[in-house]
């Protein structure tokens, strides 16, 4: 997740050589067929993106933004509970890239390492949708944006087309412009989950939740789990049974009410 450094580091980042490569098609490319994937005909299995050609999926395609770190266990456990209850789930890889600089240091919760980042993930997550635009067995299903910290950054920010968004640990709030606010359509349905006390979040410009980005969006809705709750200071939320609840509610409601 990030946690803003000093601005003099910007100085450091956005090379012209890194930059040039975040939309490269053959980048992009990269992210797409690294991906994992979930079905619900076999959710404890990651397949790979081949799987999508053949597959007959009822309910929605996630598709879903990993973390800082890339993709990790909590990656497999969101795709595996997601699969369960009937979603395709589609996480690019965005460590497959030829050259990724790395942007955080989980262990320190420490971010900011790579500003052009975010700039990156958004072009994998835009080469991803096309690709399910194309996928015959996909196109026609709801589309659901999903992103953990870093990910969730990018399902905030990218600019898409009106599809429900999950945000998972990430409070829209930062120094960097680009990474501040909900970059939604008015009508767009958004979940916001972040607990008060997470420990990625304790410098005061990023301190806060979604729910103020959602004053000119009715179907938004942040959950902030406060003291004493148990999720008050975590940061990973989605393998608590309650906060999948929401997530599965959510994604039902706004495929039924068409907010798709």
């Amino acid at each position: 997740m990030i946690r803003l450094l000093p601005f003099a580091l910007s100085a450091l980042i956005g090379l012209p050589a890194l930059a040039d490569t975040a939309g490269d098609p053959a980048e992009l490319a990269r992210s797409w067929n690294g991906a994992r994937v979930w079905l619900p005909d076999a959710p404890n299995y990651a397949a790979d993106v081949q799987a999508l050609d053949s597959t007959e999926v009822t309910g929605a395609v996630v598709l879903y933004a990993h973390g800082c770190d890339g993709l990790s266990r909590i990656t497999d456990a969101t795709g595996r509970f997601l699969a369960r209850a009937g979603h395709a789930v589609i996480a690019p890889d965005s460590f497959a890239r030829a050259n990724k600089p790395v942007s955080c240091i989980p262990a320190q919760h420490r971010g900011s390492l790579h500003r052009r980042v975010l700039t990156w993930r958004q072009a994998e997550l835009a080469h991803a949708m096309e690709r399910i635009a194309d996928t015959p067995g996909l196109r026609r299903l709801p589309l659901v944006l999903m992103g953990h910290s870093e990910g969730a950054i990018t399902v905030a920010t990218i600019a898409a087309p009106d599809a429900p968004r999950i945000i998972e640990g990430w409070t829209c709030h930062a120094g960097w412009p680009e990474y501040r606010g909900l970059n939604a359509l008015h009508d767009t349905a958004v979940l916001a989950l972040v607990g008060a006390n997470d420990p990625w979040f304790r410098l005061p410009v990023l301190q806060g939740d979604c729910g103020a980005f959602m004053r000119d969006h009715p179907q938004g809705r942040s959950v902030v789990f406060q003291p004493p709750h148990y999720l008050h200071n975590r940061h990973y939320l989605s393998g608590d049974r309650e906060v999948q609840a929401l997530i599965l509610s959510f994604i039902a409601e706004s495929i039924s009410a068409g907010l798709q």
